[in-house]
């Protein structure tokens, strides 16, 4: 249903037998052939009564090829269609892009009159958008912004790609190219965001300013590198020759953060002052496990899950370059 009137061919559409599924189309059941006759046949008297016209349309529906797709892709996959039945709507899903301005599937989605897209939102809160290109028998897939995530120059969108059909090697082009660059801009967007803390951190508490407990801002900011951490340092083991000094310095790491610590100061006698203060560690040695984990170039391979890390920045904190996208 598109065009001004399409609340009357959604009137219409009602009146004839049709129902609303779960993306919001109306449809009839094949499974029961006099019924969706009957519905086809009275169509077109209540949407000549209520000024619609109706086509036939004989492309593939973009939902089928978008839970084909999710089938084909490694790990659980859901879908759900939005459909346009006016051209502004569409600029709702223009805005959550994560393209460059250039990306063929912004330009697509700015200037071609598009009637529906498809959503699949997998693990790890990824989520892809799935677009057909007018005029041919293909599909553009692409990312939307990560929630939650504040967006930095410094990191490039990943690009979308053209696919014609939701078969095993168009699953791969998915989860090697878009989905592997998508979890290494994710990657770098977190430690960007850690590093950034600890920037802060640096420069609003000199030596001797932090308190017994911490202050609840920088208790916050060193929560937040305390819970990435330890999914930080297997990572690097897993994806980086490192030499002798490299191991012991994670080895060391692994013994302050391999478990959750707690931001507190740490109020031992003397002869306990060779227990780390994780606190501590984070201050003077956090950059330098950052540093290390952004020299890993690809840290996930396809169809790996990308873990969850906290990273609102803390307060008070300098702006953002970009503000996160509201989700629709």
């Amino acid at each position: 249903m598109t065009g001004d009137n399409w609340r009357w061919a959604r009137t219409a559409l009602q009146l004839a037998g049709f129902e609303k599924d779960n993306d919001g189309n109306y449809v009839t059941p094949l499974t029961d052939i006099t019924r969706a006759r009957q519905s086809l046949a009275a169509l077109g008297g209540t949407a000549l009564a209520h000024g619609a016209l109706v086509t036939a349309d004989g492309n593939r529906y973009i939902g089928d090829f978008a839970h084909e797709l999710g089938e084909a892709l490694p790990g659980q996959w859901s879908v759900r269609v939005e459909n346009y039945s006016v051209p502004i709507w569409q600029e709702d899903l223009l805005h959550c892009l994560w393209a460059s301005r250039t990306d063929p599937l912004v330009h697509s989605v700015k200037t071609d009159r598009l009637l529906a897209a498809a959503i699949l939102r997998g693990e790890g809160g990824v989520e892809l958008a799935v677009v057909p290109v007018p005029g041919h028998d293909a599909y553009r897939v692409g990312a939307l912004t990560p929630a939650d995530m504040n967006l930095t120059p410094e990191v490039a969108a990943p690009s979308s790609i053209t696919v014609r059909d939701a078969h095993a090697h168009t699953a791969h082009q998915v989860s090697s190219s878009l989905l592997a660059d998508y979890r290494q801009a994710v990657w770098r967007m977190q430690l960007i965001a850690l590093r950034d803390d600890l920037d802060w951190a640096h420069e609003a508490y000199e030596p001797g300013m932090v308190t017994d407990p911490p202050q609840h801002d920088l208790s916050d900011a060193f929560a937040r590198f305390a819970d990435a951490a330890p999914r930080i340092i297997s990572t690097v083991r897993a994806s980086a020759h490192l030499n002798t000094y490299e191991q012991a310095f994670l080895d060391d790491m692994d013994a302050v953060f391999g478990q959750p610590s707690l931001p507190q100061k740490a109020a031992t006698a003397p002869h306990n002052a060779t227990i780390p203060d994780p606190l501590a560690v984070w201050l003077l040695d956090g950059q330098d496990l950052v540093d290390l984990a952004r020299s890993v170039t690809r840290p996930y391979g396809p169809g790996t899950v990308l873990p969850p890390v906290r990273t609102a920045p803390a307060l008070p904190a300098p702006p953002p370059l970009a503000a996160p996208l509201t989700r629709r």
